[in-house]
């Protein structure tokens, strides 16, 4: 039952006296006041601007703001509850809600003593502190649901804190999406190799294809190392995708973690975010060093100058003889090849040699490399001052596909370089000046190259050269001729194109 014992004055007035309203249930009362916030006019020093007096003749502050305020007070055992609210309606609210509860269980309450009405009061007090409106058997009631659902001797503030943990409360709602377009373009402007930026935008933009939905703080290290055990080799036949290598998983692991710390660093993440830490490497033995046979190495030659047709037109893949010479006759991975100008290749002069600079090389040092005979006989008709020495993007695909599927060569993962160390040992006998030329250890040279080829084996890998005029070594395996009237056209062009590439 509500009684009003006061109309509510002029909210220009401040009463805190008398309560302009009581809410009655049973004997219980809970009285509602209400006060007035008053906040001055101050000028630029700080001081209380005043205005006109008022009829006793003391100065009257302006008024810059005024609201009113709405106070239920009652008792909770012994202690003194006071609840403020910003409208009349709330207040009435709250205080018929307190009426109810205090008169249904004032007879309970009364007769707990000692340490039990200590909690409840405490309980209480908390209760209110956090959210004034919540009922103590519910908030029981949800504690005891959580704790029967959580394993022996977990408290329910560790679960908590391991959930805010990974929801921090006021970071960025960041989708992984928008955290790699932010380190790509971060990597961008800080003058990262567009070799680079293109493997972050492939590795992990297919990472943020797959977690489209989520955010990256959502994400677990078991996820994660899923992913990276899950992926396979690109290919349009399914049946011919394998795992990825170990190393290459470990480089996928390494961007994602990449990923991690600028997240961090952005503010995207907590700092001591460490789901990384959970994501195992894979232990990368290195796998069998395999090489291509000096036969192999001449049929993926004459694959770069054979004619194939392709969307109704006959076409090589003669400019990939500069990336097939420079991978086998003088062993530059492959993206330090694809990071080479013409103006580091030196065909000139009494010594050959390409330059490797130390901003292309993977080991981040300078070096030189000899460029054998036969490798300059393969570059000469295709240098130039300067510019990229291979214009393929995806140079992995035309080996892997064009190359040596039409050569009929069974691809080897890192076989040219592998070639190229395991022959140019068996060439010079030097183990410490091939370990120069390429970039390597010593150390892995003794350990994957020695006498893995003959030297005869090696003196025919090094001879391999262009067609000569007078008799090709390399034979360009011809297309098949084309039958029917209706391809008598096309006929021709084949002709044309074999007679233009044997001058």
């Amino acid at each position: 039952m509500k009684t009003n014992h006061a109309a509510p004055k002029d909210k220009t007035q401040t009463t805190g006296k008398q309560p302009i309203e009581i809410f009655k249930q049973g004997n219980v009362s809970i009285p509602i006041y209400r006060s007035t916030n008053t906040v001055p006019e101050r000028d630029s020093d700080g001081r209380i601007i005043y205005g006109e007096p008022d009829a006793s003749g003391k100065p009257k502050a302006k008024i810059k703001y005024q609201s009113d305020s709405f106070l239920i007070a009652y008792y909770l055992g012994s202690q003194r509850v006071r609840i403020r609210f910003n409208t009349l309606e709330k207040a009435r609210k709250e205080a018929s809600t307190v009426a109810i509860k205090l008169a249904n269980g004032e007879t309970e309450v009364l007769k707990l003593t000692g340490p039990a009405r200590g909690d409840y009061v405490h309980a209480m007090e908390k209760l209110r502190k956090w959210k004034p409106d919540v009922q103590l058997n519910l908030a029981v009631s949800d504690y005891v649901a959580a704790m029967s659902r959580l394993p022996e001797h977990t408290s329910l503030k560790e679960v908590v804190d391991s959930y805010v943990k990974r929801h921090p409360i006021g970071l960025p709602a960041k989708t992984v999406r928008e955290i790699v377009d932010e380190l790509i373009e971060s990597k961008r402007k800080s003058g990262k190799s567009e070799i680079y930026i293109k493997e972050l935008n492939r590795r992990l933009g297919r990472f943020a294809d797959t977690f489209v939905t989520h955010r990256l703080a959502t994400i677990t290290g078991r996820q994660i190392e899923d992913y990276v055990r899950g992926l396979q080799t690109p290919g349009s036949d399914p049946s011919q995708r394998r795992p990825l290598a170990g190393r290459s998983q470990n480089n996928v692991r390494q961007l994602i973690n990449t990923l991690c710390k600028f997240a961090i660093k952005r503010g995207y993440l907590p700092k001591d975010h460490d789901e990384m830490s959970g994501v195992e490497k894979v232990t990368d033995g290195g796998g069998e060093i395999e090489v291509f046979t000096p036969a192999e190495l001449r049929r993926l030659f004459a694959a770069c100058e054979t004619p194939v047709l392709e969307r109704k037109k006959w076409r090589t893949r003669e400019d990939m003889i500069p990336y097939l010479a420079i991978a086998a006759f003088c062993g530059l991975r492959a993206a330090e090849i694809q990071r080479l100008d013409w103006a580091q290749v030196n065909l000139t002069g009494p010594e050959k040699f390409i330059e490797v600079k130390a901003s292309n090389a993977k080991t981040g040092s300078r070096r030189t490399v000899p460029i054998p005979d036969n490798c300059a006989a393969w570059l000469a008709r295709f240098a130039k001052p300067s510019g990229p020495v291979t214009a393929f993007e995806r140079t992995d695909k035309q080996l892997f596909i064009y190359l040596a599927g039409k050569a009929g060569v069974p691809w080897k993962h890192n076989g040219l370089r592998h070639s190229y160390i395991s022959y140019r040992v068996a060439e010079t006998k030097n183990v410490h000046q091939t370990s120069l030329e390429a970039g390597n250890s010593p150390q892995m040279i003794f350990k994957h190259y020695r006498q893995l080829v003959t030297d005869a084996a090696a003196k025919d890998w090094f001879s391999i050269a262009p067609a000569k005029k007078d008799g090709a070594e390399i034979i360009p395996m011809l297309p098949t001729p084309v039958i029917g009237e209706k391809n008598e056209k096309l006929t021709a062009e084949v002709a044309t194109f074999v007679a233009s590439a044997t001058v």
